[in-house]
């Protein structure tokens, strides 16, 4: 578990949800994920989930399209 994200989020890493949050965060998101319909998200426990198209994940969370690959 990171300490920083503890510390800023209150949450572990896999289970950060990308809004809702008390502190905005920067949310980045590859642009391969805008090819798809759906992806899965965390939505701040182990056992919760949610789909949503990428593009609205884009938004709500105000997100940045940036090439996160390595080359």
């Amino acid at each position: 578990m990171s300490p920083l994200l503890r510390y800023w989020v209150s949450k572990t890493i896999g289970v950060v949800p990308p809004f809702g949050h008390s502190t905005q965060l920067r949310v980045f998101v590859d642009p391969d994920l805008l090819q798809c319909d759906e992806v899965w998200a965390a939505a701040g426990t182990w056992n919760d989930n949610f789909g949503a198209a990428p593009a609205d994940i884009v938004r709500v969370a105000g997100g940045m399209v940036t090439d996160l690959k390595r080359i």
